[in-house]
């Protein structure tokens, strides 16, 4: 059978999109008069029971004006502004649909991971002040003194490949809990000092014809439902005469997909990077166990010397760009290695040259299935529903200081919105 390429068929055209209209809307705060200092929170409430409307989060961005009214300038460190947002908390309905602490940890980590240097100095600079490994945007003390932003609420259940139903009884409350200005910032500020204000909400909302929200409602069985992807995190402590770590890492879902590691320093200074600059220690092996069950079978190695060695780290990246399903994408964008950081042993985060950038990152899906918008993917991970998790990490020597390891553990939920008492149910 012959056949030809796809540029020759004329018959088939893009069919025309079902009767809908977009919507942008701007949703103020609901606390505190619309002005937030450094060390505070701000709420925004989704509305609810609206007829056949859909929220696009992939389309939604949140923008602010960030004062600065210190004396001197103030910086932010290399991730821009959303490395000064320490939780995010979601909540439906009553319940917590997500609650990640030291979420500005996990974001500099992916920035570092996902993201070209090129992306970083300019798209990313332009749009929410982000830089190098070190630092980002400046916000001086005499003419520029203020600084808009715009930034998506990227690493929450939020950024699944669904529209988020907007028809619920049941509101979305999203609560960014801002980090202190000696720890999300660059500078001397206080965090009275620091304010943001003009803060909104920008989204763009779907709304369906009656006729296609009928189709839609026909066609899910009774029931929206939504596969998320999710973090939980632990914090655990690693001190100055350690030479392992095991730390029971408390996280319980029914698919823990990947588990993410970053060491960092105890003491927090306003001079240094202290949100984005990550140690590699001089690690020599590391594996979880899962119910008594290790993985992997076979321990992820380094070479546990210090960072004049060249390959330091190759094979924890490797694994990382596995988690990441990059291994093999040779044009896969990423900032890791920017000033030699990924090899920093255990750097001040100071300056450029000694702020570390060292990750790991743990695959524990069995079928490793990219999902997309015409794909689900699959759930893969594994059970550790009524398991003991815990963490192992084993160095050649001991660290000079005591550090922090935070563990993210990113899994998948499956909220369920109900269309019968428009009510949302949400299984771990």
């Amino acid at each position: 059978m012959s056949a030809s390429t796809q540029r020759l068929n004329y018959s088939q055209v893009p069919p025309r999109a079902s009767s809908s209209r977009a919507i942008r809307n701007e949703i103020v705060p609901t606390n505190n008069g619309g002005t937030y200092t450094m060390n505070s929170q701000i709420i925004f409430d989704l509305p609810a029971n609206l007829n056949n409307t859909f929220c696009d989060f992939q389309s939604s961005y949140i923008k602010a004006t960030v004062n600065n009214g210190d004396g001197a300038d103030i910086t932010f460190h290399g991730g821009g502004f959303p490395s000064c947002i320490k939780q995010i908390v979601l909540e439906l309905g009553g319940q917590t649909l997500f609650s990640c602490d030291n979420w500005n940890t996990l974001y500099e980590m992916m920035i570092s991971l996902d993201t070209s240097k090129s992306f970083r100095d300019n798209a990313g600079q332009r749009l929410f002040g982000a830089g190098g490994d070190f630092d980002g945007a400046t916000i001086t003390h005499t003419n520029n003194t203020s600084r808009q932003v715009c930034f998506p609420l990227v690493l929450t259940p939020l950024m699944c490949n669904r529209y988020f139903p907007l028809i619920s009884r049941d509101r979305l409350r999203i609560r960014l809990i801002l980090d202190t200005a000696a720890r999300g910032l660059l500078g001397a500020a206080t965090d009275a000092e620091v304010t943001i204000t003009d803060v909104a909400l920008v989204t763009y909302n779907l709304e369906l014809g009656s006729d296609v929200m009928s189709m839609v409602a026909a066609n899910s069985g009774g029931s929206f439902k939504i596969a998320m992807p999710s973090y939980q995190h632990h914090q655990a402590s690693l001190s100055n005469t350690a030479t392992s770590l095991v730390a029971t890492l408390g996280f319980s879902m029914s698919s823990l997909n990947r588990i993410l590691i970053a060491q960092q320093l105890q003491a927090v200074t306003a001079a240094r990077n202290s949100v984005g600059n990550r140690s590699r220690l001089r690690l020599n092996r590391f594996f979880v166990t899962i119910g008594g069950v290790k993985y992997p079978m076979r321990d992820v190695q380094d070479l546990g010397v210090a960072e004049t060695i060249t390959g330091a780290g190759a094979e924890p990246f490797a694994e990382a760009l596995i988690s990441q399903r990059a291994l093999c994408a040779w044009s896969h964008d990423s900032s890791i290695q920017v000033d030699g950081g990924f090899a920093i042993l255990e750097g001040t985060g100071a300056a450029t040259g000694t702020t570390g950038s060292f990750l790991i990152d743990l695959d524990l899906e069995s079928q490793r299935v990219a999902g997309g918008e015409s794909s689900v993917g699959l759930v893969a991970g594994v059970n550790c529903i009524g398991q003991v998790v815990q963490l192992t990490m084993e160095y050649s020597a001991a660290a000079t200081a005591d550090h922090v390891v935070n563990v993210f553990g990113e899994h998948t939920i499956l909220c369920s919105l109900d269309l019968n008492t428009l009510t949302w149910s949400i299984a771990v």
